[in-house]
Order: C-alpha cells, then structure tokens, then sequence
C-alpha cells in the first residue's frame, strides 16, 4: 500500500555500504517448457531463518475523534545495510481480534495466530508486512504474512512505555495492497519468504519524535484513519 505514512530506520544502519539484498531471489515451482523469462522476486532471500532481537523503532498514534482507536506501530530492520528489507508489525484497534470500529477494544498481552481476518490489510488488527529494497526514499514491494504467530507481553500503548513481542514461524508472499481500502490480494508471481523467529523490545514514541537520528521512508501501509 502507498499511503504515505513515516517508516523510521536509523540513519547509521542505512548508511552502511554493501547491502546485500540484490533483488536476486527466483521462484523456482514456475511451469516448465515454457519460454517465459523466471521471476526475479525483489525480496532478497526466501528465508530469512532467526533474525533475534531487532534493530528498530515503535510508535503510538491515536484517533482525535475517538482516543480508543489507536495504532502501535513497529518496523524492524531485517538487513544491515541499504536497502534493507523491513518487517513491520502493526495493531489496530477497531479491527478483530480488538473489537469493532464502533466498539474498538485495547491491545492486551497474548498470542495472536495469524489466520483469517489477518491475512488482508483491510481487516487485520495484528498486521504484519514486509516491505522490500527499503531506502530512504521508499520501498519497492509488499509482502504479506499467511501464516505464523505474533506473542505480546508487554504493550506500548502510550508514549514512554515499552512494546515486547516475539513472531514466530512467519509466512509471506507477495502482494499488492489497495491504497485506498487496504484490499490485500496477491500477486501469485511465487515470490514468497519467512521468518521462524524474532523478537522486538524498545520504548514506544510519537511519530513526530524520531525525526532527529533517524530517516523517513514514505511508502509504509496504514489504515485511512491514520
């Protein structure tokens, strides 16, 4: 999705030289005896294994109308260098499994399968996205979980506290992400990878806070209200 939200990397980790993700990773279950050329997929590997405590940054926005609705936001570098493909991991409230956009419900501990309502950007409240190529000026490609589980212990959901989570045996494929709706539908290029095991701790922050030490990169998805 191309909303343009602000997706935070610090500047010293895109500064790096060498990035290695070359876009350079092909399907290899396409139809044989066939003269079309293989897919290159921009994600830079089809498993990206244990990736440990990530390198990132949390936010927390809420609603003007309506303070019960709010986002958590977390984007967490999976390479060293630029560009750097991110994984990013969002609550909303107002969407299942927190209540309704009439009857939104906080984000408590627990763990979170991703099944159903998770799989598509519209409905997600536990979202979870992987955008390729990162530098600082944008991404090239959307990646959307199918499959895996996201465990919450401790949730940021006010500026100064401290988000804690842990993934697990995460899926994904490539996707396109409607700008408008969040309408996920995928591009069945067989481009796909996954994570078995990460885990994020950091103080949440507003938005406008990351500013100093950090760039912005447009692109990141998000719900309309914010």
């Amino acid at each position: 999705m191309r909303k343009l939200s602000l997706l935070v990397i610090p500047v010293a980790a895109l500064a790096a030289c060498g990035g290695d993700d070359g876009g350079d990773v092909t399907p290899i279950d396409g139809p044989s005896g066939t003269d079309t050329a293989p897919v290159t997929c921009t994600v830079s590997t089809d498993s990206y294994g244990d990736k440990g405590a990530l390198q990132g940054a949390a936010t927390f926005a809420s609603s003007q109308m309506n303070p019960a609705i709010y986002r958590i936001a977390m984007q967490g570098l999976l390479e060293g260098a630029e560009p750097t493909d991110v994984l990013f991991v969002d609550f909303f409230t107002g969407y299942e499994p927190f209540g309704t956009q009439m009857a939104p419900t906080a984000v408590v501990p627990g763990t979170y399968p991703l099944t159903g309502a998770q799989l598509d950007f519209e409905t997600c409240g536990v979202c979870v996205t992987i955008g390729t190529n990162a530098t600082q000026t944008g991404y090239d490609d959307d990646y959307m979980v199918t499959g895996g589980t996201v465990t919450v212990t401790a949730v940021g959901d006010a500026v100064g506290e401290t988000l804690t989570f842990s993934v697990s045996n995460l899926q994904f494929q490539h996707v396109n992400i409607n700008a408008d709706t969040g309408a996920t539908t995928a591009v069945g290029d067989g481009c796909t990878t996954s994570i078995s095991n990460a885990t994020f701790t950091g103080m949440v922050m507003a938005p406008q806070m990351i500013a100093v030490g950090a760039t912005t990169i447009p692109g990141r998805p998000t719900k309309t209200r914010f």
